[in-house]
């Protein structure tokens, strides 16, 4: 009843909101704000503060095409440019969604992240799923239905598309956290011929980027580097990483233009493993301690189990080959889309004596083509959408017992095969200058194979799934949208489910599946711009991260959960403070805020009842009061403000506490050339629980499931542009 009251209450307090929103009067309109993301561009004179839009091309649109092509959506989206997170220390892809509505991103390790959307991949801990990565309209999410978030360099993107659940059907997604597609800089659209950076600061933390772009009138080449080495902000989290990231692009006619991308990796970074919520508190810089057992009487000897992160090199290092094609076709009235991917990924991974050494060589190739356009039926308009894509990877699976760090015995192997095809298609109908209803309807089909050679054991599924889609689109006037939309997702477990992560034997899943409905509106009205979106999941079989104490210490592991209910409130709101004397001086004040509340919880649970959902806080509260001196200066103070944290367990035994995180962004224009930021992250050095791993009651287990977050850091940078 609580749960449906703080529901209720929200829903009046934001319809209130709206409703002030549309008579409010506060200042002149400040040009178009992007009602995508809630950042605010504008234009003073001929000045454009937030940067150009430069040239497009078919493989790689400009912001304002991209914008244009989200407004079509009827559910909850977003958009972020790099200009927006490139003022800090930006290290990982979450890091670039903060002001995104409904994505809830926190750190497990540095460089790593969990995103969640509307409440996708609970519990996860290393290889996220429950959300499809793109770069450039290529799937990075393997066949097998994982996704290493660390193969995208926020220094090698332009902007990103966010598509919350199944408004991902753009890409053929039908997860319950949609899609992300990461569009990069090309040597047309770069901006700069060359451009370099450095920054560093706390932890040890030094990063160097170099970008190159040139273009000619038939073809371009972008090529981008970027080494990161960190100490870390606990013991035993030292980082180091190089990045590389190139695309070239041949307009091979007018209409025809091929490009192709080719990423190398190689991220390497120790695990300080989890801690009590106690010791994660108190002292949050140390490592997990060793397992032990005993003494079995006064004085005995004390048995040493496990002997923990620092003993045995517990560590995460992950190599990535990647080479990509892209080509577009723009016909007559159809838009036809094509390419291809190959991607070679290795993976040493040393954690608890009980998991061993992950080591892991997987090969994988993919196709995907999709066919768009706009045609009548009689005097009816509409627009359609039909895609394919298909990919297979195989994986070459061992664990080696870890014995302090090093290979021992061969302890499992096996040869892991997975498949996808995923069939989609959309139409738009225009019944009349305002209003489009949207139809669709996404098949997938998916084969996870598991097949021992060694001490494991043998398994094989297939899934395969229909999930249809309804949406309306109401273009109340040329700045303000309202939809509602109701849709069916459905995501097959991952091979690191089945397994848990390579360390436990071959499990059989079910399919998570779920009926969405959603409402919502975007806009922009007398400078105000906001994003907001309500939406409610009935999900069957979800997919969840449990836990229990093993030999060697935590064992976690996923099971399907009976019926639960992912509800929920996305709001994301810009307001300019004194407009009009702002303007009139060159200068901006805005106030940037993103609200997030997740309700999620079983559904009449045998076990569980109606309790919360462990993993994702309830309330989420993200602002940023931001003065610009156009072309000069700027400062901005911000704050995250979580009021009470997750749950760690489903029994609802144990929560952890809320916290309050200040921050400070300063940079100085010193010439069109060169650039300098400060960015002060956690000021208070509040000590905070960044990362939980679930399990079912941590009452009975007390397991150790807490990740520390980082405390007080300062980091700088110069921007360099030629």
């Amino acid at each position: 009843m609580k749960s449906l009251y703080n529901f209720r209450l929200s829903l009046s307090v934001l319809w209130l909101l709206l409703g002030c929103l549309c008579v409010t009067s506060l200042a002149p309109s400040l040009a178009k704000a992007q009602g995508l993301g809630q950042k605010t561009a504008i234009k003073l004179d001929n000045i454009m503060v937030e940067g150009d839009f430069e040239e497009g091309t078919e493989t790689s649109p400009t912001p304002e095409e991209a914008r244009e092509a989200l407004r079509k959506i009827a559910g909850g989206i977003g958009f972020v440019e790099a200009e927006y997170f490139l003022d800090e220390f930006a290290q990982s892809l979450g890091d670039t969604l903060v002001f995104t509505p409904g994505v809830f991103a926190d750190t497990s390790a540095q460089r790593e992240n969990r995103i969640s959307i509307r409440g996708s991949g609970l519990g996860q801990s290393f290889e996220r799923r429950g959300l499809t990565l793109l770069r450039d309209g290529v799937p990075i999410t393997r066949a097998s239905g994982s996704t290493e978030f660390q193969e995208i360099d926020p220094l090698s993107i332009r902007y990103l598309e966010v598509y919350k659940g199944a408004n991902g059907l753009r890409y053929g997604a039908a997860s319950l956290g949609g899609a992300v597609n990461v569009v990069t800089p090309t040597g047309r659209t770069a901006g700069q011929t060359w451009f370099g950076r450095i920054e560093g600061g706390s932890f040890g933390s030094l990063r160097v980027n170099s970008s190159y772009a040139e273009s000619d009138e038939d073809s371009d080449f972008y090529i981008t580097a970027t080494g990161l080495r960190s100490d870390g902000f606990r013991d035993h989290s030292d980082v180091k990483s190089g990045y590389l990231f190139s695309n070239a692009g041949w307009q091979l006619s007018p209409k025809l233009e091929t490009r192709f991308y080719l990423t190398t990796l190689s991220d390497n970074f120790e695990l300080a493993g989890a801690l009590s919520l106690e010791d994660a508190l108190a002292t949050p810089k140390a490592v997990s301690p060793p397992v032990t057992i005993g003494p079995f009487f006064p004085g005995g000897p004390v048995t040493v189990l496990d002997p923990g992160p620092i003993a045995d090199d517990w560590d995460r290092n992950l190599d990535v080959l990647r080479f990509a094609n892209r080509t577009v076709y723009s016909g007559s009235g159809y838009r036809l889309e094509a390419g291809f991917w190959y991607s070679y990924r290795n993976l040493d991974h040393a954690i608890t004596r009980f998991a061993g050494i992950i080591d892991q060589d997987e090969h994988e190739f993919g196709l995907f083509t999709q066919l768009s356009g706009d045609s009548s039926l009689g005097e009816l308009p509409f627009e359609w959408l039909f895609g394919v894509q298909a990919n297979k990877g195989s994986n070459d699976a061992r664990r080696w017992a870890n014995d302090f760090g090093q290979r021992g015995e061969l302890s499992a192997r096996s040869d892991q095969d997975a498949e996808q095809v995923v069939s989609y298609g959309q139409l738009g109908w225009k019944l009349g200058e305002r209003t489009t209803l949207l139809t669709g309807v996404q098949h997938f089909y998916a084969k996870r194979d598991n097949q021992a050679r060694v001490n494991d054991v043998t398994g094989r599924l297939d899934y395969q799934q229909w999930n249809p889609r309804l949406g309306v689109l109401y273009q109340l006037d040329p700045m303000v949208q309202l939809y509602a939309n109701i849709s069916r997702s459905a995501e097959p477990p991952s091979i690191a489910d089945l397994t848990s992560g390579g360390a436990l034997d071959f499990t059989p899943l079910g399919v998570q599946t779920a009926w969405t409905a959603e409402l919502g509106s975007r806009g922009e009205r007398n400078g105000i711009a906001w994003d907001v979106s309500l939406y409610r999941s009935w999900i069957d079989g979800e997919l969840l991260k449990f836990g229990a104490p093993g030999a060697f210490g935590f064992v976690s592991f996923t099971e399907n959960a009976n019926n639960t209910i992912h509800q929920g409130i996305e709001l994301g709101l810009d307001v300019p403070l004194f407009a009009d004397s702002m303007l009139s001086a060159g200068h901006e004040l805005v106030l940037r805020q993103v609200y997030t509340y997740n309700d999620f919880q079983f559904d009449n649970d045998p076990g569980f009842g109606d309790n919360r959902l462990a993993g994702v806080p309830e309330h989420l509260y993200i602002s940023e009061l931001r003065f610009d001196h156009v072309n000069a200066w700027y400062l901005a103070v911000n704050v995250r403000w979580v009021p009470d944290g997750p749950f760690a367990d489903f029994a609802n035994t144990v929560q952890v506490p809320g916290y309050a995180l200040f921050g400070v962004n300063a940079g100085l224009e010193l010439s069109s050339n060169v650039s300098l930021y400060l960015s002060i992250e956690n000021l208070f050095d509040k000590r905070y629980i960044s990362n939980v791993t679930t399990n079912a009651n941590q009452t009975e287990e007390q397991s150790r499931l807490f990740t520390p977050g980082q405390g007080a850091g300062v980091f700088g940078g110069i921007n360099l542009r030629f």
